[in-house]
């Protein structure tokens, strides 16, 4: 499958309409940054530190629980990406959301806000200047978007839940692994983008 195009994951967020389930659990955001690159589009990746109570060593986007000062998950996933990454929220153009995504096993539910980096932002060598925070990220990681789109780097294994069966997605991308909620998120913007419009 060919990796979509940025003008494609626009046109595609603005016809979606979320589907949301705050009933499911704790509200949590995410930012899905995209970073436009002349070689195509890449997503910023965080691995967690190993010290976390939560999740920890996991891949994953920026983001956490929305706190009551936060107006909406738009401005609850900038506040984490400043807080986790040092993303600045004016180098952040947000283009849409994805569909709530539950989390079964920590009981949150997360709101994917997917916003695009603006490249001239970017240091000489082509790179967001990003500070992450010591006591939170082990690494970043910015991988190809079109390697989440080559079936060979994705395997799919069925699992049940409450007798319903559920796909489980593990992505492995430059020797990175993205599976759970962070992958089940991956899967649903290549799948809206790659549509037929």
């Amino acid at each position: 499958m060919i990796a979509p195009t940025l003008a494609q994951i626009r046109r595609a967020l603005a016809r979606h309409k979320p589907q949301l389930w705050p009933e499911l659990g704790k509200a949590a955001a995410v930012l899905v940054p995209l970073l436009p690159r002349p070689e195509g589009l890449h997503l910023l990746f965080t691995e967690r530190s190993k010290e976390l109570r939560a999740h920890a060593g996991q891949v994953s986007f920026p983001g956490g629980s929305v706190d009551p000062g936060d107006a909406d998950v738009v401005s609850a996933a900038l506040r984490e990406a400043r807080e986790e990454v040092g993303l600045r929220k004016e180098d952040v153009e947000i283009i849409g959301l994805l569909d709530d995504c539950p989390t079964f096993v920590t009981g949150f539910v997360i709101s994917p806000v997917v916003g695009v980096i603006d490249p001239l932002a970017f240091t000489a060598a082509g790179r967001y200047p990003w500070t992450p925070s010591e006591a939170e990220i082990a690494a970043l990681h910015e991988l190809p978007l079109a390697g989440f789109c080559d079936p060979a780097n994705l395997r799919v294994e069925l699992r049940e839940r409450e007798g319903t069966p559920f796909p489980l997605y593990w992505y492995t991308v430059r020797g990175t692994i993205v599976w759970g909620a962070t992958a089940r998120i991956v899967h649903q913007l290549i799948q809206l983008a790659t549509k037929e419009e």
